[in-house]
């Protein structure tokens, strides 16, 4: 599902991982989801993206990250003959749509991007599943979850945003958000 690690993981994003699968895990209890697969793909995604360089890995020619949807779509070249190419990057995009849709729904909200990201990321996990399904890889089973509830999966991460990373200072940007989380995992928010 998520792109190997060859090397170990560092201590600091072995402890990031466990406080994101127990938020996550604490998130599903209250809303009484019972997917522990899920939990552990979402935990994954807010592990990696908690970490600057992978949310914005996507560059354009100059090398600046592009923060654009439109930009992302843009620079990809549709039917690339790299098959895993292809999916990687629509995973990634889903990624990226479910988090930035469920965890700073206000921030695209307030830009008006919302209900684009409600399109375009179903759409984005729908095409990893057709290559899932059609590699016969039983993630197929899970990008087809994300494919058809990815609304319900974005309220979820919306629910523990506004329940475990609540800014009471007005802060709502991924930067913000980064920084609180990496305070709440490096002091014991969750062991």
């Amino acid at each position: 599902m998520r792109r190997p690690s060859w090397s170990e993981p560092s201590p600091a994003s072995q402890r990031l991982r466990r406080f994101f699968l127990w938020i996550t895990r604490r998130t599903f209890q209250d809303l009484h989801i019972d997917d522990q697969e899920m939990a552990d793909y979402l935990s994954d995604m807010l592990t990696d993206f908690a970490k600057t360089d992978r949310l914005f890995e996507m560059r354009d020619a100059e090398g600046a990250p592009m923060a654009s949807v439109v930009e992302m779509l843009c620079s990809h070249l549709p039917g690339e003959s790299d098959l895993q190419k292809e999916r990687d990057f629509f995973q990634y995009l889903g990624d990226y749509l479910l988090f930035m849709s469920g965890l700073f729904r206000e921030y695209t909200e307030a830009r008006g991007f919302l209900q684009y990201y409600m399109v375009e990321g179903p759409r984005a996990y729908r095409k990893v599943w057709e290559v899932e399904k059609g590699m016969f890889r039983p993630t197929a089973r899970l990008f087809e979850r994300l494919w058809r509830s990815f609304e319900f999966h974005a309220g979820a991460l919306h629910y523990m945003r506004k329940t475990f990373f609540r800014d009471f200072r007005g802060g709502d940007t991924p930067g913000d958000w980064r920084r609180r989380v990496i305070l709440l995992a490096t002091d014991g928010g969750a062991s």
